[in-house]
C-alpha cells in the first residue's frame, strides 16, 4: 500500500493478494452506505491495519477521494483475478474476490454519478499492541 508517508507496511511487503483484496473490497463497500464512517482493512501477514475514515474534502491534506481509492482496488483486484484465471489458479477465495469486483464495477459507476463522489477518506496505518515482530 503506498501511502502519503510511503509504502505501508513496508516497501516489498507480500501478503496473500487474493485474500486480502476480497477483504479490503468488502470493507470498501461498506464504506460507501451513508452511514458507515470507518472500516479496517487488515493484512493476513503480521500485526498490521490501515484504518479508512470518512471526512470532509477540507478537512485534511491527506484525505483521498473515495472513488479513487475504489478505482485503484479496482484495478488490482482485477489484475489479480486475471493473473489467477490466466494460470488457472481456481479457489472459493478467488470466486468471492471475483464477486466484489462485480459489486465494485457496479458501485463505482454510483461513485461516479452520484452525490457520493464527493466523499474523501483519510487512512491510518496501525500495529497492534500485542505484536511480537
Amino acid at each position: 500500500m503506498e501511502l502519503e508517508s510511503g509504502a505501508y507496511p513496508e516497501a516489498r511487503w507480500s501478503d496473500f493478494p487474493v485474500i486480502i483484496l476480497g477483504w479490503w473490497a468488502e470493507a470498501l463497500l461498506q464504506l460507501a452506505v451513508p452511514t458507515r464512517r470507518e472500516v479496517l482493512w487488515r493484512f493476513m501477514d503480521g500485526p498490521h491495519s490501515l484504518t479508512l475514515t470518512k471526512v470532509p474534502s477540507d478537512v485534511s491534506s491527506s484525505a483521498v477521494a473515495l472513488a479513487q481509492v475504489f478505482g485503484s482496488l479496482l484495478d488490482a483486484a482485477e489484475h489479480v483475478v486475471s493473473y489467477c484465471e490466466q494460470h488457472k489458479m481456481f479457489s472459493k477465495d478467488l470466486e468471492m474476490l471475483k464477486l466484489n469486483v462485480g459489486r465494485l464495477n457496479t458501485n463505482q459507476t454510483v461513485q461516479r454519478t452520484a452525490a457520493s463522489r464527493s466523499a474523501y477518506i483519510e487512512m491510518r496505518p496501525s500495529v497492534a499492541a500485542d505484536a511480537h515482530r
